[in-house]
């Protein structure tokens, strides 16, 4: 009977002891559920692009006339000069982006009208050592489009591109020069109508404003070498000649819209 009671008394006992852990572990602080991450949304610009732009340029045009077979034959002298030449443009553009991180590569074509132009005229000229009343010297520069293929690497903000731009610049530029001495001798003229190719450099900034769409501002610096236009004698004048050189180099400032292909918005996820 002893051995009974006492069996009965230690699992009344046990039973309490569970009961009283149990309890505790309810009183016990519950953790917080793990929060999730804060996803913020990057923009993303891989991909086509094409777009429209618009914008201003102007040249500091340097120009150099010399006689030919040589200034004595002549008898007067070499003499240089420079003009202003501007105007607008107004075109479209279509590249490519590749954004890798922050950083972005990309190619660009564009190609612009353009009615960039200027002209000079001294007066007069040296001959025989002293200004001849009369003579007159007259030049224009008009370049009637322009175009680049140029490489991208530009710094990614999200929606915000800074990009450095470089590469192969070409233009189709009309000439015309016109050396006069007196009436009826001494006029030689010429003219001139060549694409020039040279490279240009530059750089801008881009916004993306909607998923698919961008607005940029972008500075051009671009030079096309040299160009010799050769001014013929107007018979009867001697078979002498006149060569007029012009360097062709300036600035170009536009601004633009593109259109995104294929993309847009935040894609990309940073925690």
């Amino acid at each position: 009977m002893k051995k009974t009671q006492a069996a009965a008394f230690l699992a009344v006992s046990a039973l309490a002891l569970v009961a009283a852990q149990g309890a505790q572990a309810a009183d016990l602080p519950r953790k917080a559920p793990i929060a999730a991450p804060i996803v913020a949304p990057v923009y993303n610009w891989t991909g086509f692009y094409v777009g429209v732009h618009a914008g201003y340029g102007w040249s500091d045009v340097d120009a150099a006339t010399t006689f030919l077979p040589t200034p004595a034959a002549f008898l007067a002298d070499n003499f240089a000069y420079g003009f202003d030449a501007d105007g607008f443009l107004a075109g479209g553009q279509i590249g490519f982006n590749y954004q890798i991180a922050n950083w972005l590569l990309g190619i660009e074509a564009d190609i612009s009208w353009a009615d960039i132009n200027g002209g000079a005229t001294v007066a007069p000229m040296t001959f025989l050592g002293a200004p001849l009343a009369g003579s007159f010297h007259t030049s224009s520069f008009d370049m009637n489009w322009f175009g680049t293929l140029r490489g991208r690497l530009g710094f990614t903000a999200n929606q915000l591109l800074i990009y450095v731009t470089g590469g192969l610049a070409f233009a189709d530029i009309d000439y015309a020069a016109r050396t006069f001495f007196a009436p009826g001798a001494f006029d030689y003229v010429g003219s001139g109508s060549s694409t020039e190719v040279g490279w240009t450099l530059g750089g801008g900034v881009e916004w993306a404003f909607a998923p698919n769409w961008s607005a940029k501002f972008e500075y051009l610096y671009y030079d096309l070498g040299d160009t010799t236009i050769i001014q013929n004698p107007v018979a009867p004048n001697p078979p002498f000649q006149v060569a007029t050189n012009f360097d062709n180099a300036g600035h170009i400032v536009r601004v633009g819209l593109n259109y995104r292909f294929g993309w847009g918005g935040p894609v990309v996820a940073r925690y």
